[in-house]
């Protein structure tokens, strides 16, 4: 759709909503989004809608079902997050949506900052300050929504069964992100590395709290740091991967660097810290455990195992495909959402050609493959940081495994 067929459509559906006549103008398309389009739109002064601006997000149909599922999975975690009250709600307001035609539209969020900009900022103690912020934004969005997960279930439900079909696709989804952990375990194999027992244990266990265990709360999960707004609030954008899961991941996710982004600056030992203390402040009432030091160290350092081998089993897949293609347990999963394991798995963007663990004297590397090097050497060298602090041997031999991947990539 063009962007004027979108507004006028978006146009209809407010309309049906509020009432009125409702008009957006002025509408501009807005960075980033991959396939979608995503505008901001004034809305002309009317009694029926207060507000003075929307955003309006229109995602095409792709081909991939596992991608085109991300619409519902969106829409659903909207209806979620706009049933909380207002100090708890991590992001935007639904105001409404179409799923024939595939349109969400929010509340706008405003022109804020965003996290990826503020940590290009070099001054340590904005940083430290951008990070203690972000800890307590996430606190409080997890707090706030701890044992809340029937009522997601409740709605996600409602809203596949009236979309006959979609409840497999979105099942699959969650799988993937288990897959993505033990594929990319046997892709550091394939490269010659040797991964201890310690590590295969820690990758094993967080697959199973990753869906079902741990300290659940609602999280966007995917925490890409250009889809957080800093305004007057923190806002957490894009629910594509949305839902209940164990919230150290989230943690997890920011110490390592944002995994998968490659233009963010690592986070030092003092800001993880700084991070660390104040998203604890805002759960240790709900999760004791949390205060407990070496509870903490355990539960971060094996999500950060998670995210290590989950973002080699993303970015590597260009070259070893063939992990996930002829994997049993991966194509039963996809037969039974009815999607076939194929190019859905590969990545477009990146100039990708041979094993990215590869030595560093079997190059040349193409200008892609760097950048992807570095971003997987950076999370490999957090998670040897981080375990390297703890106090059980178990996390030294953690870390130096981290360590060696890293020396691989460096």
């Amino acid at each position: 759709m063009e962007r004027s067929d979108v507004i006028t459509a978006a146009e209809a559906i407010l309309t049906r909503r509020y009432g009125g006549s409702q008009k957006l103008i002025d509408a501009t398309r807005l960075p980033g989004s991959g396939f979608a389009g995503v505008y901001r739109a004034k809305v002309a002064a009317n009694p029926f809608l207060q507000h003075r601006s929307v955003v309006v997000k229109h995602s095409p149909l792709t081909g991939d079902p596992v991608e085109d599922a991300a619409y519902l999975r969106e829409v659903g975690a909207y209806q979620f997050t706009t049933s909380l009250s207002e100090d708890v709600r991590p992001g935007p307001v639904l105001l409404g949506y179409d799923v024939d035609q595939r349109i969400v539209i929010i509340t706008d969020s405003g022109d804020g900052d965003t996290l990826e900009s503020l940590l290009t900022d070099s001054d340590p103690e904005k940083r430290v300050n951008v990070l203690r912020t972000l800890g307590a934004a996430l606190g409080r969005m997890h707090a706030g929504t701890a044992g809340k997960e029937a009522a997601f279930n409740v709605l996600f439900s409602r809203l596949t069964k009236i979309h006959t079909g979609t409840a497999g696709v979105q099942n699959l989804r969650d799988r993937i992100l288990l897959h993505r952990i033990r594929v990319g375990l046997e892709m550091v194999e394939q490269s010659g590395l040797e991964i201890p027992n310690e590590v295969r244990v820690t990758a094993g266990n967080m697959s199973s709290r990753l869906l079902t265990g741990g300290n659940r709360a609602f999280t966007p999960f995917d925490l890409a740091p250009d889809n957080v707004i800093y305004s007057n609030s923190v806002h957490f954008l894009d629910y594509e991967w949305a839902g209940f899961r164990d919230v150290t991941f989230d943690l997890a996710f920011v110490i390592a660097g944002f995994p998968n982004y490659i233009s963010t600056l690592p986070i030092s030992d003092d800001e993880v810290q700084v991070f660390v203390d104040t998203w604890v402040r805002e759960v240790g009432g709900i999760w004791p455990e949390v205060l407990h030091e070496d509870t903490l160290q355990a539960r971060i350092t094996a999500a950060l195992v998670a995210w290590a081998l989950s973002s080699v089993s993303v970015l590597n897949v260009n070259a070893l495909g063939d992990v996930w293609d002829h994997d049993e347990t991966i194509a039963a999963d996809f037969a039974a959402a009815g999607v076939e394991v194929g190019s859905a798995m590969h990545l477009e963007e990146f100039e990708v050609s041979g094993d990215l663990l590869r030595p560093a004297t079997e190059g040349p590397f193409t200008h892609d493959e760097k950048l992807v090097r570095r971003d997987l050497y950076e999370t490999f060298e957090a998670l040897g940081r981080y375990a390297g602090t703890g106090r059980d041997t178990a996390y030294l031999v953690i870390s130096e495994f981290a360590r060696s991947v890293a020396r691989r990539l460096s």
